[in-house]
């Protein structure tokens, strides 16, 4: 039996808990909150995460809870179609994967999955400050003065990881170059889409908008601005203040469901996004990163919380096999798996801004036929299973 530390509650050190609360080890999670508060409205779960729901004991709740999305959409700032992908329409998306694209609140997800490892395990108001391996195991030093010490440590505490800091000390977030805007309506309030139970992309020059419905019966929308700038972040912050009035001004012109969207975003409230770079490796003696703090990446693909889940269960299969002889031949392996996909995920999502921002000429003609057969060109995305 190993004694295994998680740092971090989010979506990865959740899903690593769920998948490991039936095995002979004992694992502890760690977080730096006081409460359990997930932040954001919606996610969007895609197959290559929704066929690991089962082994996760979250597949009936999030079945009921979430909404299966009708259709992919890309747009002009007119509204005119460049590209569409069917989903759960004439049932395409399940049929081509195996499992079901969700659009889901955040908080549901994070319920189901603490439905099923219990908070008994959860430790808050553990603010990691650092690490310090011996021999045999690991110590945990936080904030308050105390420690804990574990076989191994899984860093599963996001983009802004202390234990990435252990493992690469080098491997900062780095700014993007790119910022967003969040909200959430009430379908219903919403009478000027054109499609309320499909997921849409408004795409213009050096920005897009993106809605989709979450919930049981589509009653919300999620809604993302992503714009272009500014050319640096110079505040240690990753919210800061904005003039809404001005970010209004760059959609003048945009199809009326695009305004009628903004009046539900914050504009006063910009998020910069940020990723991590890349390192050599993700382990270090019997510390491993996971989710965000391996690949924090941007978000077009919707594959944060789920790239978390693959790497939660890939480590957690590595942990549970008999053949291992050592920590360090699981986390070799578990990097093995991981790595290349991890960073070939967070490279991709980054290529996707460019596309879905690209100014009117030939590259919109170019992007809109890739744009239309979606399955071409991203089937490696979807139909993603593990090999350990």
């Amino acid at each position: 039996m190993a004694r295994i530390a998680v740092v971090g509650a989010g979506m990865g050190g959740l899903a690593f808990a769920s998948v490991m609360r039936n095995t002979s080890h004992q694992v502890t999670v760690y977080e730096q909150a006081s409460e359990l508060a997930e932040l954001g409205a919606g996610i969007s779960l895609w197959a290559n995460g929704t066929r690991l729901f089962d082994e996760m004991g979250i597949a009936g709740q999030m079945a009921e809870r979430s909404c299966e999305t009708e259709v992919a959409f890309f747009r002009n700032e007119d509204g005119s179609v460049a590209g569409s992908q069917f989903l759960a329409r004439e049932n395409w998306y399940r049929s081509e994967y195996g499992y079901p694209y969700y659009g889901a609140f955040r908080t549901h997800l994070q319920s189901a999955l603490l439905e099923v490892i219990g908070r008994d395990i959860i430790q808050l108001n553990k603010q990691l400050v650092t690490l310090e391996e011996t021999d045999d195991k690991v110590l945990l030093h936080w904030a308050d003065g105390s420690q804990d010490s574990a076989d191994v440590v899984v860093g599963a505490d996001g983009i802004k990881s202390v234990v990435r800091k252990y493992v690469s000390p080098g491997a900062n977030p780095a700014f993007t170059g790119n910022s967003a805007f969040r909200g959430l309506a009430k379908t219903a309030d919403l009478n000027l889409l054109p499609e309320p139970h499909s997921f849409t992309d408004w795409m213009g020059d050096g920005m897009h908008v993106l809605n989709f419905p979450i919930g049981r019966d589509f009653e919300y929308q999620t809604i993302v601005v992503f714009i272009d700038g500014p050319e640096q972040w110079t505040e240690e912050a990753w919210r800061i203040p904005a003039d809404a009035q001005e970010i209004r001004t760059h959609f003048d012109g945009w199809h009326p469901a695009v305004s009628q969207l903004l009046d539900h975003v914050n504009l006063n409230e910009r998020w910069g996004m940020f990723q991590v770079s890349p390192m050599s490796s993700w382990h270090r003696g019997r510390a491993v990163l996971i989710g965000d703090a391996a690949h924090g990446m941007m978000p077009h693909h919707g594959q944060g919380a789920i790239s978390s889940f693959e790497d939660a269960v890939a480590l957690a299969h590595l942990f549970n096999d008999p053949s291992m002889t050592s920590v360090a031949e699981a986390l070799t392996r578990y990097e093995q798996e991981r790595k290349a996909r991890g960073e070939k995920i967070q490279t991709s999502s980054r290529r996707l801004n460019d596309c879905l921002h690209l100014p009117a000429g030939q590259g919109r003609t170019e992007r809109n036929a890739v744009l239309n057969s979606l399955e071409k060109h991203f089937s490696w995305l979807h139909s993603y299973q593990l090999s350990v």
